[in-house]
């Protein structure tokens, strides 16, 4: 079914009824006098309800059997050149006003993936304030110095969010140093609605092959199918479920509004703990799926697999956004019977973009009644004994809570970095011990020991390359500053003893703890990388760690001086 530039137009001025020719003109990409027709003669722009739904929901793999009833218009495939990027852009403004808000709630925007903020004249003294792009009702700002990508984020948060987030910022040697080294983007408790999601990669070689069509596509679509249908598992139908051809693998997605009841149900503090841990589980049970899909394709193994990186602010490219180098455009994927075929820039016409706004109507459409199979699916330890998603939702949370409680009790028995003295070299305190370890930036200690740091550019935590094992994608480790993750190890890590030990052999998986010996060759490893960590000497001054009997002897009377100190110690004891 073709949507023609009335029914766009009519769509358009609904949500914007004060458009100009030229808002209207830019926003669908028409002439301006057809847009004045529709401005002067529109008979439909105070008509409510919704629009009708549009079938099929992207592409599919069979073509149907009849022509459409209208003619398309003719694609640039006959120019001599195809479209620059500023002319593609011209004519999305209607799409991203579609994706970009629900009922008042807005997504933020994002440019060529580093121009997240709208920014100003500062308040006093600073340089400047900022805070995120609203995708819908600010692209034409976004679209300013928009290069090549444009991208939404999974998430939704009110318009007095934008309206307050405002944070002031200096700059620096780095960029923006923002007030509170915090930066205006929607956290946790912020958000309205939220979309299970995955980014299922290509590999990059695979990648590059798209445009000549050299690429397993019956392995991609097989596999793709089951990704999918794991969603439509997750979410309780596949009438929830939306995927996008994203040119350099596919995003899979639970519609936003399945977990909207959740934020409505609970207050912004209950909303931040228990969205926090919608995103842990959501990559847990992503990482299960993965395990499936590649077991039933083998071939998709190493080649088409979700990076399991869901956060609060995870991007994605938006539809008909370009790739940023391949000159390919991302388009609806029909989630019930997926194609996966390249789409060039110059064979994007008025249907193919009619197309993208009805999968965006359809994506922001209401999907609330999917909220029970998301939290039985996600939660199922607490939904099999509650009565209902909002007592297995609370239950979790109150578990969550209480355990965070207990945490914040345990750190405020233990010492900071400030309680030390600065010529501190020995304590029979292992709390002294342990706060020099925990004032440590683990992204420090992982800078140190990578094979390559920041290897996805950009990205936030950033990702390296770990001294353990080969990464083909160089995104599957990521650090911040109290812990790694490694994605290949089942999400596992720790803090910065933990990844010295991984580096070093300590231990052999990144879920192994360290007990015993192990632990204090874990802190004189951290000692060799130039880290102050005071001797530990135990109560009677004997302790192995004092003796600095975890140091590696480099030669022969090394080793005698610790068998000397290891039987003093001994006789002492």
């Amino acid at each position: 079914m073709t949507v023609s530039d009335e029914e766009r137009a009519d769509r358009y001025l609904r949500r914007n009824p004060d458009a100009s020719v030229a808002e209207l003109a830019g926003a669908l990409g028409i002439a301006p006098d057809k847009a004045r027709g529709f401005l002067e003669g529109n008979p439909t722009a105070d008509a409510e309800g919704p629009d009708e739904a549009r079938e099929p929901r992207g592409k599919t793999a069979e073509e149907p059997d009849e022509a459409p009833d209208e003619t398309p218009e003719p694609s640039n495939e006959a120019n001599e050149e195809p479209p620059t990027p500023s002319d593609h852009y011209d004519r999305l403004g209607e799409l991203y006003a579609t994706l970009g808000e629900i009922d008042g709630w807005h997504c933020p925007g994002n440019r060529d993936y580093f121009g997240w903020y709208r920014t100003r004249q500062g308040p006093g003294a600073w340089d400047g304030e900022g805070r995120a792009w609203a995708l819908g009702k600010e692209f034409a700002g976004i679209r300013q110095e928009l290069e090549r990508v444009a991208y939404a984020t999974v998430n939704y948060a009110p318009a007095k969010w934008y309206i307050d987030g405002w944070r002031a910022f200096d700059y620096g040697e780095n960029g923006k140093e923002w007030d509170g080294d915090e930066t205006p983007l929607p956290n946790y408790g912020d958000l309205r609605a939220y979309a299970p999601f995955a980014d299922i990669d290509l590999t990059d070689d695979v990648k590059q092959k798209r445009p000549e069509g050299d690429i397993p596509q019956e392995t991609i679509e097989r596999a793709l199918s089951l990704y999918l249908e794991a969603f439509g598992e997750l979410a309780g139908g596949m009438e929830h479920v939306y995927a996008l051809d994203s040119v350099g693998g596919a995003y899979a997605f639970v519609a936003p509004t399945a977990t909207a009841p959740i934020a409505e149900a609970f207050d912004r503090r209950d909303r931040a703990i228990i969205f926090e841990d919608m995103t842990d589980r959501v990559n847990g049970w992503l990482e299960g799926v993965k395990d499936d899909v590649n077991a039933a394709v083998p071939d998709a193994a190493g080649t088409f697999e979700p990076d399991l990186l869901n956060n609060k602010n995870r991007l994605y490219k938006a539809p008909m956004s370009l790739h940023k180098s391949l000159d390919g455009v991302v388009t609806p994927v029909d989630p019930e019977n997926p194609s996966y075929d390249y789409t060039p820039i110059e064979a994007v016409d008025a249907d193919a973009i009619a197309d993208a706004e009805a999968w965006a109507d359809e994506f922001t459409s209401d999907h609330t009644d999917a909220v029970s199979a998301v939290v039985a699916n996600l939660w199922p330890d607490y939904y099999a004994d509650a009565d209902g998603w909002r007592d297995a939702v609370s239950a979790r949370i109150d578990d969550l809570t209480e355990e965070r409680e207990a945490n914040r009790e345990r750190n405020q028995q233990t010492l900071s970095v400030d309680d030390l003295p600065d010529d501190i070299e020995e304590t029979d305190d292992i709390e002294v011990v342990n706060a020099a370890i925990e004032a440590i930036d683990c992204r420090d200690v992982a800078r140190d020991v990578a094979d390559e740091w920041d290897t996805a550019p950009g990205r936030d935590p950033p990702r390296f390359d770990p001294p353990w094992r080969d990464s083909n994608s160089g995104t599957s480790c990521f650090a911040d500053s109290e812990k790694y993750v490694d994605l290949s190890e089942g999400q596992k890590g720790g803090g910065p003893l933990t990844l010295v030990a991984r580096a070093t052999g300590i231990i052999t998986n990144s879920s192994d703890r360290l007990r015993g010996n192990d632990y204090w060759k874990a802190v004189n490893e951290l000692r060799k990388l130039g880290y102050e960590i005071p001797y530990f000497t135990g109560s009677s001054g004997t302790h192995p760690d004092a003796l600095q009997l975890f140091d590696d002897a480099e030669d022969t009377d090394e080793k005698r001086r610790k068998a000397v100190r290891a039987l003093r110690a001994s006789k002492r004891g």
